[in-house]
């Protein structure tokens, strides 16, 4: 049986896929915060944990980024997975809406849908959409943007289901843990964090390698370093496995090109899953 850290509480999308992945008999952990996952795996209290990438609408999710940056050389990637998110509004019927909670993330994809049919709602981003869910179920004068499956979990009921008039809403997570995946066989990507040598046109002298040997990169993403102004690290993923002959060419020359390399990990990108 798979113990598996995930953001929560119950009725997350996160919670959702984890349960689809690994198995309604899996020993599920609902932490409180991305950050609380890592430190669940970090610390051996679950060997596996569960968290969001990044989301069609709302782009990447940084808390996930700086999380892997603080702690490279302690935590992989296992895998990637991708949840095609479905979305209701949850409330009671019969009650004037005044107030709408989810996650800013289905806050900005559903924006037009809410101002075309609830455009006096004030809009209040909260951080899960189980959250908004609990928030709803207090007030009957709030609904909640969360899973259809959230409605019975928070005794609500389903007012509108705005995610079919819209276009593609889909979540990609990553299964992590302490220790790198044993397989490489079907590893698609490989991700690292970079830390750049602070001269002129380090990042070009960086990704160069991997245009000479045609490794694509797939996610690429800058954030800046505590304490140091106009200072960056980089999250990089690219196409192929550490062990690919390309790959393995790109990483070495570009390591030359830099202060560090951390490796994270190469995976496979798995099943894509429905909520």
């Amino acid at each position: 049986m798979s113990q598996v850290a995930y953001l929560g509480p119950e009725g997350t999308f996160s919670g959702i896929l984890a349960r689809q992945r690994f198995g309604e008999k899996s020993d599920l952990v609902a932490c409180a915060t991305i950050d609380g996952v890592f430190q669940s795996v970090l610390s051996g209290e679950t060997p596996l944990g569960l968290v969001p990438v990044e989301n069609s609408s709302g782009g990447t999710v940084y808390d996930t980024i700086d999380l892997f940056i603080r702690n490279t050389g302690s935590i992989y990637i296992l895998e990637e997975l991708a949840l095609d998110i479905r979305i209701a509004l949850l409330g009671r019927k019969g009650k004037k809406l005044k107030t709408v909670y989810s996650h800013f993330t289905q806050i900005k994809h559903h924006a037009d849908w809410l101002k075309v049919n609830h455009p006096d709602a004030t809009l209040v981003p909260v951080s899960s959409t189980a959250i908004a869910a609990e928030q709803a179920a207090a007030n009957p004068q709030a609904a909640a943007l969360a899973s259809p499956g959230a409605a019975e979990l928070y005794h609500l009921d389903i007012l509108a289901t705005p995610s079919d008039a819209q276009e593609i809403n889909v979540t990609n997570f990553f299964t992590i843990a302490r220790k790198p995946g044993t397989s490489r066989k079907n590893a698609s990507r490989t991700a690292l964090v970079a830390t750049l040598l602070n001269e002129c046109g380090s990042l070009h002298k960086f990704l160069g390698p991997f245009a000479r040997q045609k490794v694509s990169l797939t996610r690429i993403v800058s954030r800046p370093v505590p304490g140091q102004p106009q200072t960056y690290v980089f999250y990089v993923e690219v196409e192929g496995a550490e062990t690919d002959p390309s790959v393995a060419l790109a990483l070495g020359s570009a390591k030359r090109q830099s202060r560090s390399i951390s490796m994270l990990g190469s995976f496979p990108l798995g099943r894509r899953f429905r909520s």
